[in-house]
């Protein structure tokens, strides 16, 4: 069982990594994951990126001038609603990494703001999962329980790859469209 001060630095690696791998320039060269758990996160999210693309666009354009400070406490508190999973983990990770996300003439103009927002987007998560749900995270696992979580349920390979994804979301317990409204009328 991991102690609270060793969860907050796994939890910190892990949201660091995928957060550093959203705001990675064009062309420049990905770093390996730095634990199995964060290659986890990766896949899964480049699943629910892919699939719910109008979603995260919509989402991170309308929450871009946001604090993060105000923005993930929010989802979080709406995801929160009728249990939590690793479904509602891994979408409260993405949603993080689609805010840092811009175009790129707007990444060159905001670089150094971008990196202050991707810390202070690590530093809400973490407070997030460690302070509120770490005791969850614990009972669940931690993060090596969050790989073999979704890595123990890859679908057969003659399986559609979307079915993965409902399966995420419908582990997530709730709508992406949704929340999508919940967001726009915020």
């Amino acid at each position: 069982m991991e102690t609270e001060d060793a969860l907050r630095e796994e939890t910190r690696r892990l949201v660091s990594d995928y957060l550093e791998h959203c705001c990675r320039a064009e062309g420049c060269q990905e770093r390996a994951p730095s634990t199995p758990a964060a290659a986890t996160m990766r896949a899964v999210a480049q699943e629910l990126r892919r699939t719910y693309r109008d979603f995260f666009e919509c989402a991170k354009s309308q929450l871009l001038d946001q604090p993060p400070e105000r923005v993930i406490p929010e989802v979080a508190e709406m995801m929160d609603q009728g249990g939590f999973n690793w479904g509602r983990v891994a979408v409260l990770v993405v949603f993080a990494g689609a805010m840092l996300e811009m175009e790129e003439q707007e990444k060159q103009q905001r670089g150094r703001l971008r990196s202050e927002m991707s810390r202070r987007l690590a530093e809400e998560l973490c407070h997030y999962l460690v302070e509120k749900k770490g005791a969850w995270l614990r009972e669940n696992g931690g993060w090596t329980g969050f790989h073999h979580h979704f890595t123990q349920k890859q679908p057969p390979p003659q399986s559609d790859p979307k079915s993965t994804l409902c399966c995420i979301v419908a582990a997530a317990g709730f709508g992406l469209v949704g929340l999508a409204l919940l967001l726009a009328v915020r």
